[in-house]
């Protein structure tokens, strides 16, 4: 079953074009990895499912929803949008946590404003969702008191608490310190195992090798290739998509 059918989506900023004609789809339960040189487009991808950047042109469907990019804004239009977004998780790479608020308080937020949840009931759902993520012991402490880590994980349990079809996540680990990174990749990975549908832009190959069911390399724009994992790292076909990933290992064994 489709969760996410992207058609022909193109977009510009004046006259940079940042996508050009992007289809593709996305399966339930299914982890698809986008990976690519900086500047190909990929967050942009990410923003324009949910209209976070409108596309210029293209057919973007999530679930039931539709959305036909470059129309005038009408009211219906509004609502299928606001209801695209409400059943997207979205992960970014800064944890855009509320300073003044505990980790508790973050995740409990949404459901009660969003989704009417009563006070107990979003408490509750907040507290097994940070227990989840690891965080059973840091429920009532800030984020200023909390690592890079632990930040992002609250920002997990926060999307995952809307229930979201889908979770997005935008370089979710590129704001950390490297030994911080492993307990994020950690808790997602267990996202996957339990049938989260995920699309994640990333530049951690091992992630990408172990997790996800599909790659898709991007350059300039547009897809290079896009295939089973297996398929990507042990032999792809464009040479751009080779030398990305010749690139990418000397960078691993540099470091």
């Amino acid at each position: 079953m489709e969760v996410i059918k992207l058609q022909n989506i193109k977009k510009s900023f004046n006259d940079n074009v940042v996508l050009e004609d992007i289809s593709f789809t996305v399966e339930k339960s299914e982890v698809v990895v986008i990976m690519g040189p900086s500047g190909s487009g990929k967050s942009t991808l990410l923003r324009c499912i949910t209209f976070l950047e409108e596309p210029d042109r293209g057919i973007i469907r999530l679930g039931d929803k539709e959305v036909e990019a470059g129309l005038p804004l009408n009211k219906h239009r509004k609502k299928v949008i606001r209801e695209l977004r409400q059943n997207t998780g979205f992960v970014f790479q800064q944890f855009n946590l509320f300073p003044h608020r505990t980790a508790l308080e973050n995740v409990m937020e949404g459901p009660m404003i969003i989704k009417k949840m009563g006070r107990e009931e979003a408490r509750e759902k907040a507290v097994a969702l940070l227990t989840k993520v690891g965080l059973a012991d840091r429920m009532d402490h800030y984020p200023a008191q909390l690592s890079g880590g632990q930040q992002q994980r609250v920002a997990i349990a926060r999307a995952l608490s809307m229930e979201p079809m889908v979770m997005l996540y935008d370089e979710p680990t590129s704001a950390l310190d490297p030994e911080l990174v492993r307990e994020v990749l950690l808790v997602m990975k267990e996202l996957a195992k339990e049938g989260m549908t995920m699309v994640v832009v990333t530049h951690e190959m091992s992630f990408a090798r172990d997790v996800a069911d599909r790659v898709v390399f991007m350059d300039d724009g547009v897809i290079i290739e896009e295939g089973t994992a297996a398929d990507i790292f042990k032999n792809p076909k464009e040479e751009r998509t080779k030398k990305f990933l010749r690139d990418v290992s000397e960078e691993e064994i540099a470091l």
